[in-house]
């Protein structure tokens, strides 16, 4: 009945409007509450029909897919890595490793579980967070089964309480190769963490993930989330209990997902999302300690929120479950007005927001997700004219996305896309096939681009970059 009241409460404050409507939210006591919202202004992207660039962006990771694949969505991949496999684990029916499904991580093919990890639970906040949207645009079913692809394969990697797999594939050998997975035939190690070798941040992280499934799936299938749940509680405890870097763990990673911030964030990160999947308040209860306790608040400062910083997200987490916490605001707004113009960030003269040379449209993109939950003319706008830039509404007409838009690019740094039959990168000269939809790297500081497939620090594409983006584009279909 209060629902109801509450509802009609806002028509009548409304009225009949194509710019607004209203929903119900429950504040921290369970409480409904009601408030209004209104579109924002899409400014000179209203036209964009976003509906069909999230379903493109979603088609990302139908292409990334390992494993034996059900469907030929993608019908240039075929089955691959059937044969990863946790450490004595028997194959199933088909012949398959346990570990056979999940993502490769980016242009290559190794499976690094904590960018993994992070992708899944960045594109299940998406969800959580636009899944009328999602639904409205039809996106829901690809939506859910890359999630679930995900999900699948950490839950497949957490092969006992205080044992996960933390990574498939030696990165060296292979990135050596440059053919399509179908083809690879080099070994591909399992690498462990466990009480003896620990990696929190790896643990908290798939924990997460996993959290984030519960909540999206309660509904949908409860036995599934159910076991989701399962997997994210083992996994809290083991973080937490063993504590280490998972990059230490593991030192195959260093090179590449290096753990530079260490654990403190996934520590308040992996217990918010568990405590918002429960309501458990001990989960609550540790992750504001944890908060307090390592200053997580000031590792969000002049940073991005990315595969290893968690620390802006749980900011903006705990300032939305504490509204008018002048801490938990301080720190979510000092980090959101650090990337606006003037905050401090450099931008490119053309408006790209530029943090560091690797890739900047992804961090520009994910930051453009974390302003559009926070809300906010100043923020929202931010959103809008972030993607705007990576769509191609630049000086130069550039698009960033692969298939889409002014002078988008065809040649990313990929090599399932590039199919070379001769393990050669510069043969053929373009990619074979179109990785439609993929957020590439981004410009140089001055704006500067190539469509070059060698350069893989502007042109590849990956999980984490795609993630953030995807949301990005969820929230601006929200508001056509």
């Amino acid at each position: 009945m209060l629902l109801l009241k509450a509802w009609i409460l806002c028509i009548l404050l409304i009225g009949i409007s194509s710019i607004g409507y209203c929903s119900i939210k429950l504040d921290i006591n369970g409480r409904e509450r009601g408030h209004i919202k209104n579109k924002i202004d899409l400014g000179n992207l209203a036209d964009t029909d976003f509906c069909d660039l999230l379903n493109k962006a979603v088609m990302f990771y139908k292409v990334q897919r390992a494993g034996r694949l059900p469907d030929d969505d993608i019908p240039w991949r075929g089955n691959s890595a059937l044969q990863d496999a946790s450490p004595g684990s028997q194959p199933d029916a088909n012949g398959d490793g346990d570990l056979s499904k999940g993502y490769f991580d980016a242009g290559d093919h190794v499976k690094f579980g904590f960018p993994m990890a992070g992708s899944m639970t960045m594109l299940g906040w998406g969800y959580l967070q636009n899944k009328e949207a999602i639904e409205n645009c039809g996106a829901s079913k690809i939506y859910l089964e890359d999630l679930q692809w995900g999900w699948d394969w950490l839950m497949a990697a957490h092969i006992s309480p205080n044992e996960f797999c933390g990574q498939v594939g030696n990165a060296e050998a292979d990135h050596a190769y440059w053919g399509p997975p179908e083809l690879m035939t080099m070994p591909r190690p399992t690498m462990m963490i466990d009480q003896d070798n620990p990696g929190t941040e790896l643990a908290l992280e798939a924990s997460a993930a996993l959290a984030i499934c519960s909540m999206v799936m309660q509904d949908i299938d409860p036995s599934y989330a159910a076991n989701c749940l399962q997997h994210s509680k083992d996994l809290n405890n083991f973080g937490d209990t063993y504590r280490g870097i998972y990059s230490n763990s593991i030192p195959d990673a260093q090179n590449y997902y290096k753990s530079f911030s260490g654990f403190n964030d996934e520590l308040v990160w992996g217990n918010i999302w568990l405590y918002k999947a429960t309501q458990d308040k001990s989960y609550l209860d540790k992750a504001v300690n944890y908060y307090t306790e390592y200053n997580v608040g000031k590792m969000a400062q002049q940073d991005s929120h990315d595969w290893d910083l968690k620390a802006p997200g749980a900011a903006l987490l705990l300032s939305q479950i504490f509204p008018g916490n002048q801490t938990y605001i301080n720190d979510i707004e000092g980090f959101l007005n650090w990337w606006l113009p003037g905050g401090g960030v450099p931008y490119t003269p053309g408006g790209l927001a530029w943090i560091r040379m690797w890739a900047p449209a992804r961090y520009a993109a994910t930051t453009s997700f974390l302003m559009s939950v926070y809300g906010g003319d100043k923020y929202t706008s931010f959103t809008v004219k972030q993607i705007g830039y990576i769509l191609g509404n630049n000086p130069n007409q550039q698009s960033f996305v692969v298939g889409i838009g002014p002078n988008h690019p065809i040649n990313p740094h990929h090599r399932a896309s590039h199919h070379s039959l001769t393990d050669n990168i510069m043969s053929p000269v373009n990619n074979t096939y179109l990785h439609l939809g993929a957020l590439v790297g981004g410009p140089g500081q001055d704006d500067s681009y190539k469509d070059d497939r060698t350069d893989y620090v502007k042109n590849e594409v990956a999980c984490d970059y795609q993630a953030g983006f995807v949301g990005s584009l969820a929230f601006l279909a929200s508001q056509q």
